[in-house]
């Protein structure tokens, strides 16, 4: 080995090393001088590796004359063409990429290569002419995993057959399972598709795979396996609104609203980064309107129906729930004759889930179960899946003590959405009517277990064990309760009533004296309070709340 290839090969040597650090510009320099020691063909690899290093630095132009240096000595130099299409495609230069392609198809018959060259035809919309190529390769070219996923996409061939061979062809190609997954999902095949993303998921990171995954399980009634798959989908794409709007639809699902809240008002937000017009916004503040109802946050709801446009498709719903926020008790037969009327004479409208939802709500503040239950009842005729409307039915059937009924179809609910925590408080709601005590507190830890975050259903399990004198265990959920949700008074006055069956009558009086301090004007906890000052015999403090307790009931009478 001669001086001068000895200088050439160690320049090379420190370029790799200071390729391997990501010293893009100071490897150009070593090849530049390796090349000074270089004549002929053997500098055609060297000025190879400089386009490979300006690539690197996105520096496209000076990438392409190296290469077209490179190719002036060798035109048929396969990894200068490859790099060159690269470089086209990835520059949004097609028609050049594809030159540059039919060229390097002249030097090889490597699959890698017509695959490359398939992708840009169908960027350019060059069907025919993919077809063509396609019909003019050998077999093994054609059975070929990628060339096959590719040519699904065009219109001459069977998109589902030859998705299928190229995810039987390639285990490991993502591509092919998850748009075969797409097929099945669109075509309402879920047990079909529901594995194919999945097995996307084991092969890499696809935010999409899991927001499918979401879209089928919360089809399917698991709202909590549908909740993990937005996360995931979150978690890998912050920038998916849609995930965003169908997570807090989950969370409402299972009642779970602080946390739908939250999730529509990430939605909202990312739409407006997007554009401040944007045509999902109506429809965002309209859900955020609806869950703030439901919290009987009635002013933050008229706020964000405010923001709806009058042209929007969310308007005429907008307008029926800003009339329910407002309703009082001294118009709620005028909104009944009203919405009713409404509902009859517009047969289109009668199936509008605010409308339904609206009058429903009028029904059961006026008592009127047989209307509330036949309203129901041709809702779930009209959506024979809303888990909403059955479950709204079960607790009317329940108000009107039709117990066996409100039993058969909780039963039946249970069946399709095993998982769903309201299908257990219903359950839990009749077998407390009906005074079976043992199976309302089994139903009961089955929906805190499914729903660890209900404040409401750890009070309910303790009211039913105080109800059985099971008090040291009504008071742990109390507290689970009160840690969830610190200001219901009632949660209070029946942890004071725990302890006062308990003896504990220092914090029974804690207790009551917080109901009391939250709701002054319920009368019965300054009854409580007293009774539990007689028992310490207290006597300023029995006084104090039988004073409080006449001069309520003077204020009762006043105003009645």
């Amino acid at each position: 080995m001669d001086q001068q290839e000895e200088n050439s090969i160690d320049y090379i040597k420190k370029s790799f090393e200071l390729k391997n650090s990501k010293l893009y510009k100071e490897a150009i320099e070593m090849l530049y001088k390796a090349l000074e020691f270089e004549e002929g063909r053997a500098n055609v690899e060297i000025i190879s590796q400089i386009g490979d290093l300006y690539v690197l630095l996105k520096n496209y132009d000076r990438a392409l004359e190296e290469y077209e240096k490179v190719l002036d000595i060798d035109k048929n130099h396969t990894h200068s063409l490859d790099e060159m299409s690269k470089i086209y495609f990835k520059t949004g230069e097609y028609n050049k990429a594809l030159e540059v392609s039919k060229k390097l198809l002249e030097t090889t018959d490597d699959a890698q290569y017509f695959i490359k060259h398939l992708q840009i035809l169908y960027k350019l919309e060059y069907f025919d002419k993919m077809r063509d190529v396609y019909e003019s390769l050998n077999e093994g070219l054609k059975n070929n995993p990628r060339i096959l996923y590719i040519m699904s996409k065009t219109e001459f061939y069977p998109e589902t057959e030859f998705l299928k061979k190229a995810a039987e062809g390639d285990k490991n190609f993502a591509p092919a399972y998850f748009d075969l997954g797409v097929h099945y999902y669109n075509d309402e095949k879920y047990d079909l598709a529901k594995p194919l993303f999945k097995h996307v998921t084991q092969l890499e990171q696809n935010s999409l795979a899991y927001f499918y995954l979401g879209l089928i399980e919360h089809t399917e009634g698991n709202f909590f396996d549908a909740i993990d798959d937005y996360l995931e989908c979150i978690k890998l794409d912050k920038t998916n609104d849609k995930c965003c709007f169908e997570l807090a639809k989950a969370y409402i699902d299972i009642n779970w609203l602080e946390e739908a809240q939250i999730a529509i008002k990430g939605s909202i937000g990312i739409l407006k980064l997007k554009s401040e017009n944007s045509p999902g916004l109506d429809e965002h503040h309209f859900l955020l309107a609806w869950i703030l109802s439901k919290q009987d946050d009635v002013k933050g709801a008229l706020l964000y129906l405010d923001l709806i446009d009058k042209d929007s498709k969310m308007y005429p719903n907008a307008q029926i729930l800003k009339n329910t926020l407002t309703l009082t008790s001294d118009n709620y037969i005028n909104a009944k004759n009203i919405l009713e009327n409404y509902y009859n004479d517009n047969p289109d409208d009668s199936k509008n889930p605010i409308l339904i939802e609206s009058l429903g709500k009028i029904y059961k503040q006026l008592k009127l179960y047989k209307e509330a239950i036949n309203l129901y009842q041709k809702a779930l005729e009209d959506f024979p899946n809303s888990l909403f409307y059955a479950l709204e039915l079960v607790d009317i059937l329940i108000d009107d003590k039709q117990y066996d009924k409100a039993l058969e179809l909780a039963k039946k609910l249970e069946q399709e959405a095993p998982k769903c925590p309201s299908t257990y408080n219903s359950f839990a709601r009749i077998y407390y009517r009906l005074k079976n005590y043992d199976a309302a507190i089994e139903n009961l830890k089955i929906l805190n277990q499914l729903d660890i975050n209900n404040a409401e259903g750890f009070y309910f399990l303790g009211l039913v064990q105080n109800d059985t004198c099971q008090a040291q265990a009504a008071l742990e959920n109390f507290k689970i309760a009160l840690t969830l949700n610190p200001m219901p008074a009632k949660y209070y006055a029946q942890a004071a009533r725990a302890y006062e069956t308990m003896g504990d009558y220092e914090n029974a009086m804690l207790y009551i004296k917080e109901a009391v301090e939250i709701a002054p004007e319920e009368i019965n906890y300054k009854r409580q309070a007293k009774n539990i000052a007689q028992k310490m015999n207290d006597k300023e403090k029995a006084d104090f709340y039988a004073s409080q307790i006449a001069r309520l009931e003077q204020l009762l009478k006043q105003r009645g």
